[in-house]
């Protein structure tokens, strides 16, 4: 009986690590459903950009941005623009389930099922955090300019429900894509034109000759 007893606990945990993350790839199981079948992450990139190119003021936009490091490596960012208001470096997903972490948790959770037995999640690398490694690259860069301002956004597609979202501090935004463009104004109108065009030029120029292929 106690054979029998242990042998079912034994199926439920491999029932519920198998539910819990990737069974193809363990290397992978801290990644999402999306960015393991497919081999990358689902994005809204490009519905990002459609928000952002027609906002008033002097701007610069980059996309697939990618800088190296001096102690990380190679840090990106889905977008980066640079406005009269200040610097928005954009992390992009666009992810089926619900979508829920801490602001500064290392991973986020995204679930397509709950509960104790039938509960289906995967892992998210937590978007700040990526976010993070380029900011301190860009800081480095414009150290000669440390009045710049920054802001960090991770943004989600509709294909799943953001439970975290909203502002999460220090100058950081989890927002579903449709809400982008209303939090963007607010920022602009609270900045004003804190950049000027030849300050936005300058800025462009040299992330321009920073960028690692």
């Amino acid at each position: 009986m106690i054979s029998i007893l242990f042998l079912i606990l034994i199926f439920i945990w491999f029932y519920k690590k198998r539910t819990s993350y990737n069974p193809y790839d363990i290397s992978l199981s801290h990644s999402s459903y999306y960015e393991c079948a497919f081999c990358r992450e689902e994005k809204c990139t490009e519905e990002v950009l459609r928000i952002l190119e027609p906002v008033a003021g002097h701007k610069r936009i980059l996309k697939n941005v990618f800088l190296q490091g001096e102690k990380d490596g190679r840090a990106g960012a889905d977008v980066v623009m640079i406005h009269e208001s200040g610097i928005y470096v954009i992390h992009s997903a666009n992810l089926e389930g619900v979508i829920a972490g801490n602001p500064q948790g290392r991973y986020w959770k995204q679930t397509f099922r709950e509960g104790w037995l039938l509960a289906c999640r995967n892992y998210l690398y937590n978007p700040f955090l990526e976010n993070k490694k380029i900011l301190d690259v860009m800081q480095w860069e414009f150290r000669d300019m440390p009045w710049l301002p920054y802001y960090s956004f991770a943004v989600f597609g509709n294909r799943g429900v953001l439970l975290t979202s909203g502002w999460m501090g220090e100058n950081c935004f989890s927002l579903p894509v449709h809400a982008l463009s209303s939090v963007v104004a607010d920022v602009f109108r609270y900045n004003r034109r804190f950049l000027k065009e030849q300050d936005i030029e300058r800025i462009y120029e040299r992330m321009k000759n920073t960028l690692h292929s």
